[in-house]
């Protein structure tokens, strides 16, 4: 009998031992998940599209004939130095906000150009993408088949305006990393309250050259980011002044 009270007792103590071990390590993992992720600010480089998963972009043309529409392709960007030798890049890439991009996929485009000077071929996204904070900088990989039709964007502003920025001319062979400033005008940042005044992406597009020989038309793009400032969206961003 004694045997058995003393078993029941010791079970019963390292049962006890047991639980307070395991609510500590759960209290422990408790705290660690309440932990709240730090706030960016400054310059952060935000991909908008790796292109990974482009099947849901869309094509349309002003040419009525010929054929226009979006591929997704197997490849990544190239880039070769001043010696005309290739440059490694990388298969993967981590960005600012910690996620792995891969690099197997790149957006092609087929279009035809017959209007010279006027024809243009515009390439949407599935949905607008809303640009956090104040965009400085867009980049994008884009491969250049050496014709000179130009590259645009185009940005929605709060108010609903449109705006066309040009990124560059595509009259160059292999792939080059192309940019654009955003422009001071473009109104995205409230200087006193703190609204949703922030930039959408509507598209891209190419428009045909004057002196460019008419015909079918292909370019890739890939690796789509906006460089912006988050500088001026710290502090308590629970109550908006937009009601």
């Amino acid at each position: 009998m004694r045997r058995e009270v003393k078993a029941f007792i010791l079970s019963l103590a390292i049962g006890s031992l047991v639980l307070i071990v395991g609510g500590g390590n759960i209290m422990v993992q408790a705290q660690e998940a309440q932990q709240p992720k730090k706030q960016q600010t400054g310059l952060v480089e935000d991909w908008m599209d790796d292109f990974e998963a482009c099947e849901d972009w869309r094509a349309a043309s002003t040419c009525p004939i010929g054929e226009t529409k979006i591929r997704k392709i197997p490849g990544k960007p190239r880039p070769i130095d001043d010696n005309g030798n290739e440059i490694n890049y990388p298969d993967t890439i981590t960005d600012d906000n910690g996620i792995t991009h891969e690099n197997k996929f790149v957006l092609g485009v087929k279009t035809y150009y017959l209007d010279r000077g006027y024809d243009r071929v515009e390439v949407f996204p599935p949905n607008e993408y809303i640009i956090r904070g104040k965009a400085k900088e867009v980049k994008v990989w884009a491969l250049g088949r050496k014709f000179r039709h130009t590259l645009f964007i185009k940005l929605r502003d709060y108010k609903g305006t449109i705006h066309k920025i040009k990124i560059g001319r595509l009259d160059f062979w292999g792939w080059r990393e192309l940019s654009v400033v955003i422009p001071g005008w473009l109104p995205q940042s409230p200087g006193y309250a703190l609204l949703d005044k922030n930039l959408h992406f509507v598209s891209f597009f190419v428009e045909s050259d004057l002196y460019e020989v008419p015909g079918t038309f292909y370019f890739y793009l890939d690796n789509f980011r906006v460089i912006t400032d988050l500088s001026e969206f710290t502090g308590d961003t629970s109550i908006r002044d937009n009601w």
